[in-house]
């Protein structure tokens, strides 16, 4: 969600809550005001009443002076003083219906000695209608003004974190890997100006750091690959060397293979960690299909000699972008995976659409979970001399271009399926 969206959320939320309660206390204090007012009527006709009976010997008809229900009882005996006024429903006949009326009811005795009860009715269902009137025009009004405070709301909240929306969109066009610094956009906003400086020395750090780091790799990767193959050239003329004897040869086997398993692991971090720092950014359409042909030519002899079944179902074309090295390595390894670990007279089925690739193999059953297969030198008891690096660079990559990898295994059957639909990385046309 976004944040001016979670703001006008927010602020609609407590204005509504605001306006309920504040409309509640407003209907309360505008039935006071009515009531009391019109309570104050009714008391002041009442003692207009009392002084017609205390100063007259006949009374009119107060309805007609009135206007409205009033009913006057005089006796010759005193009443005790007593009086209240409440709302009460009548029968209206006309209407059909019963209708409020505030009711004001006085007992006493007058200056003659005389007792009277006076009983006045006033209807409320005008005072009702004019208080209903009156709340719906604060209704409306506050629905107005809130859409308008919402709408100024938005558009000057969008202003003012105009620079912060600026600054996040410079980070996402930012590449790291270029030798270009951060730039951003001025404001006049303390806090953002707080937060682009934090920025930009954050920016200069980690560029430092970046730089420092691909630095070493390119120099680590000369400076042990460089003695690592003399070592093994040496290793390999001692081993054809017929001066050595057989207890020789069993002391130089496990250096040679030490340091060829040591050449690998050092080509498999460098790689993992040149795509970790994305130094692999030049893309190009790459026919996935064309990479899969020529690296089973590559291992064709590796596949005659362990008579291996090759099954390919290509149903169309598959063109992706991405950097062609990587993209190189990631089949290369697949295809590599299910040859290394699969087992003599065995086959390996290729499926490739436009959703997914998919390789299946015959092999060993495993002896830890698949999925931990994918973390750095994970592998099964039975990968011999892997150094446990080819499925971790595979996820690497898939990563790298947003796709998703699954490993699935039923029996016998080991299957990769690698989904890159879903990020749209798909090209239409073939790769040239």
């Amino acid at each position: 969600m976004k944040l001016l969206t979670k703001i006008s959320i927010y602020y609609i939320s407590f204005s509504l809550v605001a306006f309920l309660i504040g409309g509640f206390i407003f209907n309360r204090v505008i039935k006071s005001i009515f009531y009391t007012q019109l309570d104050e009527n009714l008391t002041t006709e009442k003692l207009l009443i009392v002084e017609q009976i205390n100063y007259s010997d006949s009374l009119p008809d107060f309805r007609t002076v009135f206007g409205h229900l009033i009913e006057v009882t005089v006796f010759n005996e005193p009443k005790q003083k007593f009086g209240f006024i409440k709302t009460t429903f009548l029968f209206d006949k006309e209407k059909g219906k019963l209708i409020p009326f505030r009711h004001l009811i006085a007992e006493g005795t007058s200056i003659k000695n005389r007792g009277y009860i006076i009983s006045i009715y006033k209807r409320l269902d005008e005072t009702q209608n004019l208080i209903t009137n009156i709340l719906l025009t604060m209704t409306f009004l506050f629905l107005f003004l809130m859409a308008l405070l919402i709408f100024v709301n938005y558009f000057s909240s969008r202003s003012v974190w105009g620079p912060f929306y600026q600054t996040l969109q410079n980070l996402n066009k930012y590449d790291i890997s270029q030798d270009t610094p951060l730039e951003l956009s001025k404001s006049s906003t303390k806090e953002f100006v707080l937060l682009n400086k934090a920025l930009t020395r954050m920016s200069k750090k980690i560029r430092r750091d970046y730089f420092s780091l691909k630095e070493f790799n390119e120099n680590a990767s000369h400076e042990m690959q460089t003695p690592l193959a003399i070592i093994n050239s040496k290793l390999e003329l001692l081993v054809q060397s017929e001066k050595l004897s057989e207890d020789q040869m069993h002391l130089i086997k496990p250096v040679y293979d030490a340091t060829t398993r040591m050449s690998k692991l050092n080509q498999g971090l460098l790689l993992i960690s040149k795509i970790d720092n994305n130094q692999f950014f030049a893309t190009e359409k790459i026919g996935i299909e064309k990479i899969i042909e020529k690296n089973l030519e590559n291992f064709e002899e590796i596949i005659q000699m362990k008579n291996i079944e090759v099954r390919k179902e290509i149903e169309e074309p598959v063109v992706l972008t991405m950097n062609k090295s990587l993209a190189d390595i990631l089949i290369s390894n697949l295809i590599t995976n299910s040859i290394k670990h699969n087992v003599q007279n065995g086959h390996i089925s290729i499926l490739l659409n436009r959703k997914k690739l998919q390789i299946s193999n015959t092999g060993q059953p495993l002896s830890i979970d698949p999925q931990k297969l994918f973390e750095r030198f994970r592998k099964s008891d039975r990968s011999g001399d892997s150094v446990g690096l080819g499925l971790a660079i595979v996820k690497e990559i898939i990563n790298l271009y947003q796709f998703t990898i699954e490993y699935l295994l039923s029996g016998s059957i080991h299957t990769l399926i690698i989904d890159f639909s879903r990020e749209g990385k798909l090209d239409d046309q073939n790769a040239s």
